[in-house]
């Protein structure tokens, strides 16, 4: 704006030099006039227009002053709204730390308290699992069934055992002792060996055993079922039998007991035959069973195949060696057969055919003809010697196994009950028994099969020998 003004300035300066210049002194009066007024007027406008530059400055630096005021304003906002959040950050980021202390002080806590948990854990379940192998052998179960399905909870994995199911666990255990030391005669209906249901009164001794008498007389032992009720169990028990009946009846003071849990009864009532223990083994029995088959065949394959070859007979090798030391050897090959009816002829029949050369060629001839013989008659015993290898090596793999799930069972469970680790090492070696099982006669009768085929060999090294050396006697060879 300056600019402008000073532009102006020079201009109405420069005009009447520029007008002097050029008017003679006769005009100057007469132009002197024009020029003042119009010296004026500029003057008058650039005064207006030096006005309004200057009221546009003036409101130009009042809005320069309020919008410094207004942003000046907002800084300040602005910053106080950062020293709040800065304030919220540090005490978030304080509470944060803190959290993180609190947390790693209950991680340590709780890793502290790990080995102390699992060692309650495994002695509740272990307690439980004695409870629940107590509980399926005891005759009170049929008067509390709703205590299999309680034990049932607490040996689930996937929960823990609280204060509450220790608590239940615990006054389990009291009532099976309460109900141990009592004589209990109560009428029930108990299931009879038909699978009938008959009533009749229940005397319970203890948690040892129980009897059944009915109105017609008929006593029976009785063993918890699967569904809650007592059945009778079935078998020859006729003298511990009639001991039960007098006991009943008051007429004698002690009564026969079964101090085995009911193992004693399980034995009476075992169906279960070899091939059922065998199938208990695990999923490795199935491997094992298909060697031992695939083996089996194959050596009684070899076993009919090799019985029926035979030797060359003597009578007929006599006449082939007279002829071959009188030097007839198409007679001699005559004697032989004409395609060779066993291996031995087959190959004393390619010795003469093939005769006429020297005598390393004739031994080399031997040589080749037995070879070619051999793979017909080693055929399959290779495989039978690495089936008889596989078997008890899928045995023992079987074996490992097994004691790596028991060990598991043991880890969970803990070694409160031996004889389920006892039952669980018994299913694991049933693949070493069966590995061993088909190992065994496979071998033997790998090492039968390959001395009859070493003997069929010798036989014809030997006589092929024989049938060369006279060959070669002759002259026949060189």
């Amino acid at each position: 704006m300056r600019f402008i003004i000073a532009f102006f300035t020079l201009l109405c300066l420069a005009l009447p030099v520029h007008a002097q210049t050029e008017t003679t002194p006769r005009s100057q009066e007469a132009v002197a006039q024009p020029q003042a007024k119009k010296w004026k007027q500029t003057v008058n406008e650039v005064s207006a227009l030096r006005d309004r530059t200057k009221a546009n400055a003036d409101q130009t630096m009042r809005d320069i002053a309020d919008e410094k005021n207004t942003l000046r304003q907002e800084l300040e906002a602005l910053r106080s709204e950062n020293d709040r959040r800065n304030a919220n950050y540090q005490s978030w980021l304080q509470q944060f730390e803190q959290k993180a202390d609190q947390k790693q002080m209950l991680e340590t806590a709780l890793d502290s308290q790990k080995d102390s948990m699992r060692l309650i854990e495994g002695t509740v379940r272990t307690s439980a699992k004695q409870m629940r192998k107590r509980a399926l052998n005891s005759p009170v179960t049929a008067e509390r069934p709703a205590r299999l399905q309680e034990l049932e909870a607490l040996l689930d994995t996937n929960h823990f055992p609280g204060l509450e199911s220790i608590q239940a666990l615990t006054e389990m255990w009291f009532r099976e002792f309460t109900a141990s030391g009592e004589v209990r005669s109560t009428r029930t209906i108990c299931i009879a060996p038909d699978g009938s249901e008959r009533q009749g009164i229940v005397t319970r001794l203890g948690t040892l055993g129980a009897f059944f008498l009915d109105d017609d007389g008929m006593t029976a032992f009785l063993q918890p079922s699967v569904s809650g009720k007592l059945e009778m169990v079935p078998g020859d028990f006729n003298d511990a039998v009639d001991g039960a009946k007098e006991f009943v009846a008051n007429q004698r003071i002690d009564a026969p007991l079964d101090f085995s849990g009911g193992e004693v009864f399980k034995r009476f009532g075992d169906t279960s035959g070899f091939l059922t223990s065998i199938l208990n083994g695990g999923l490795l029995v199935w491997p094992i069973l298909l060697v031992g088959l695939i083996g089996f065949v194959l050596a009684g394959e070899r076993l009919f195949s090799l019985s029926r070859i035979r030797t060359c007979p003597d009578c007929q090798m006599g006449k082939a060696m007279e002829w071959a030391v009188k030097g007839d050897l198409k007679r001699c090959a005559s004697c032989l057969g004409t395609k060779g009816n066993t291996p031995t002829c087959r190959v004393l029949k390619h010795v003469v055919l093939h005769s006429g050369g020297t005598l390393v060629s004739m031994e080399k001839g031997l040589q080749e003809s037995i070879l070619h013989e051999l793979p017909k008659l080693e055929r399959f015993l290779p495989t039978i010697n690495i089936l008889a290898a596989v078997a008890p090596l899928l045995g023992l793999l079987g074996t490992v196994t097994g004691m790596i799930g028991t060990f598991q069972v043991i880890t969970i469970f803990g070694t409160g009950d031996a004889r389920m680790m006892s039952g669980g090492i018994s299913e694991a070696l049933v693949t070493t028994q069966l590995g061993l099982a088909v190992a065994v006669p496979l071998t033997l009768m790998h090492h039968f099969l390959e001395r009859k085929v070493d003997c069929m060999v010798a036989d014809m090294e030997e006589k092929g020998t024989t049938l060369v050396s006279r060959i070669v006697a002759t002259g026949k060879g060189d």
